[in-house]
């Protein structure tokens, strides 16, 4: 990690376990080494810095171009490995920049939802990840993440302190490259759709995945 990361991260790991209450299961499954994709739901905007502290090693994520605009943050998401997109090219801007910077090695982070829950289930996903795991080969990691909605949810304001919030890592998912067609997308988001939904508690699951995961269990 270079420095600035290292501070932000442990800024982040203090005020996660001090405002909140902080809990991590599973990061031993991380690959420490070379090209990975941490696929996580996505609840809050606590999410990305839970993940981001939860993993051990340090993770690039995607973000909107306006906040590089502002003085501070110019300055500050390019030295946290953050890549800028610009609105409106979302979709092909981030694949183009997972794959780029995957190429050099990274941890990548990622929501397949495209955006936070409003109910905090599980939505459907879209095929970036996958599309971006296939044409890259990257181990792809399917992470969960609960209790942020109730610390910083959709439409408040600002932060309940003192509301635990967990991230659990799942299996890495094998992923066959050079298949990049409709139904290898689909088998595969699919495939990490249904992984992150067993990670996660039955009441944040969508009602089809909760179904689905009832009639596994009978």
């Amino acid at each position: 990690m270079n420095l600035v990361y290292r501070i932000c991260w442990f800024i982040g790991y203090l005020l996660l376990h001090l405002l909140f209450g902080f809990r991590v299961k599973g990061a031993h499954l991380v690959p420490r080494r070379g090209a990975v994709i941490l696929a996580s739901n996505h609840i809050s905007l606590i999410d990305p810095v839970a993940v981001a502290v939860a993993t051990p090693r340090e993770v690039t994520f995607i973000a909107r171009s306006e906040p590089f605009k502002l003085p501070v943050l110019s300055w500050l998401l390019p030295r946290l490995g953050v890549i800028p997109v610009e609105r409106g090219h979302s979709d092909l801007g981030a694949i183009k920049a997972a794959i780029q910077a995957l190429q050099q090695g990274v941890a990548f982070g990622i929501f397949p939802e495209g955006t936070r829950s409003r109910n905090a289930k599980l939505q459907p996903f879209k095929t970036g990840a996958a599309a971006i795991a296939l044409r890259t080969g990257a181990t792809i990691v399917p992470v969960a993440v609960y209790g942020s909605d109730k610390a910083w949810g959709v439409g408040r304001k600002g932060p309940t302190l003192f509301k635990p919030i967990t991230v659990v890592f799942g299996e890495p998912l094998p992923v066959a490259t050079g298949k990049t067609g409709h139904q290898a997308l689909d088998e595969l988001t699919k495939r990490l759709e249904a992984a992150i939904a067993s990670l996660l508690p039955p009441e944040y699951r969508g009602d089809s995945l909760a179904h689905e995961q009832a009639g596994r269990q009978a």
